[in-house]
């Protein structure tokens, strides 16, 4: 399970993705989200999977790691394009199958809207592989800190973040554990069918929840006693630097969105 899911992990690297200031890397992401709205086409679609394949490439991690990261939501892509083909009628008949009908408008919708998922599931897998989530969680609270003048409390969030995306390897490894006692015991999974296997994993869910809870007791307990307090002042042990490959890393994605825009 812990191989399974490697999405929000950070890998290590020295490539010059990994040396940005995390503030362009979560700056970028905006930028990239309005170009995979605003596409609507096979060649949009073509010209930011391009544009990711170059950011994948960039930063020197194998591109199957990406397609990794997309499998525990393929479930999901698979059940938007299936959903278009069966539900939208526009463009001309492409098949006729009894009941079943495809037409070039679903089939186009369906792709698109799809790969604007799978899209979006790549950029936030090069977002964690290539940042530490302690930096991820400073950067967007930098980002964040002028909502503070408005009443914000970007404190509280970007702790929340920062402790979620810590939290989030030891979930799946106290997920991997128990599973394995299961296994230890006798459990079989093969033998059984997808409801039988779908309840067991769904009663998984109870103890490694309950862990969950003990873990961040004990943080809680841990941080008063080392007399952490909200909203204090902070200091930090490395400073982001600004620097100008941040700033074309972020006007870099300034082409999808063109690209998106005219195509």
């Amino acid at each position: 399970m812990k191989q399974k899911i490697i999405l929000g992990r950070y890998m290590e690297g020295d490539s010059w993705v990994h040396r940005l200031d995390p503030r362009a890397k979560t700056a970028a992401m905006p930028l990239f989200m309005v170009a995979v709205f605003l596409v609507d086409g096979y060649m949009g679609v073509l010209a930011l999977l391009l544009f990711t394949a170059a950011v994948i490439r960039a930063t020197r991690i194998p591109y199957r790691y990406f397609i990794r990261a997309m499998k525990p939501l393929m479930f999901l892509i698979l059940f938007i394009l299936v959903f278009h083909l069966l539900y939208d009628a526009g463009g001309g008949k492409l098949l006729d199958v009894g009941a079943f009908k495809v037409y070039t408008g679903g089939l186009e919708k369906g792709i698109v809207s799809a790969s604007r998922m799978a899209l979006f599931i790549m950029l936030a897998a090069v977002l964690t592989f290539t940042t530490q989530p302690e930096q991820l969680a400073q950067g967007l609270g930098s980002l964040l800190r002028p909502l503070t003048y408005i009443g914000v409390p970007t404190d509280r969030l970007v702790l929340m973040l920062g402790i979620a995306l810590r939290f989030i390897p030891t979930i799946f490894e106290e997920a991997e554990r128990l599973w394995k006692a299961q296994q230890s015991r006798g459990l079989d999974l093969s033998s059984r069918s997808l409801k039988e296997k779908a309840r067991l994993i769904i009663a998984l869910l109870v103890p490694v929840t309950t862990g969950a809870f003990r873990r961040a007791i004990g943080l809680a307990d841990s941080m008063e006693a080392r007399g952490y307090r909200l909203g204090a002042p902070r200091s930090r042990f490395r400073a982001s630097v600004w620097k100008r490959a941040d700033t074309l890393f972020v006007a870099l994605f300034l082409l999808p969105v063109a690209a998106a825009a005219l195509l």
